[in-house]
């Protein structure tokens, strides 16, 4: 499994490389465990947390994380959990759950570039993993 998760970092980087950009890619279990992280040379540090986060969300919540971003806003039903300050959750797009072959599901979280650019790069990772 550590290989798939590995070619699917590797897919991240292809994409953000053909970008011209340098980002992180997290995976994490369905619980939110790190499973896997890959910082690409130059990728800002920031991005470590962020990807985490976007990762950790997208697997626990069994969501695109930009399908949350209304929620946490203020007088959303997420808002609480996004301003704890313990919180893991985050509502920025670049996040999303996928399933390995065995079934499991995981969460990877791309961050480097713009909201959009993460999202596009992490799309594509996980739409090469799966074939489309």
């Amino acid at each position: 499994m550590l290989s798939e998760l590995k070619t699917i970092a590797a897919y991240a980087e292809e994409e953000a490389t053909s970008r011209g950009l340098a980002v992180v890619a997290s995976i994490v279990d369905i619980h939110g465990n790190p499973a896997l992280l890959h910082r690409m040379t130059g990728a800002p540090m920031h991005s470590l947390e962020m990807a985490f986060r976007k990762a950790y969300t997208a697997a626990t919540f069994a969501v695109a994380t930009d399908e949350l971003t209304e929620k946490v806003q203020p007088g959303g039903p997420l808002f609480g959990l996004a301003v704890n300050s313990g919180s893991k959750l985050i509502g920025f797009g670049g996040g999303a759950p996928f399933t390995v072959y065995g079934g499991e599901r995981f969460g990877l979280g791309i961050s480097g570039g713009t909201t959009e650019e993460d999202m596009d790069i992490m799309a594509a990772a996980i739409a090469r993993h799966e074939g489309i």
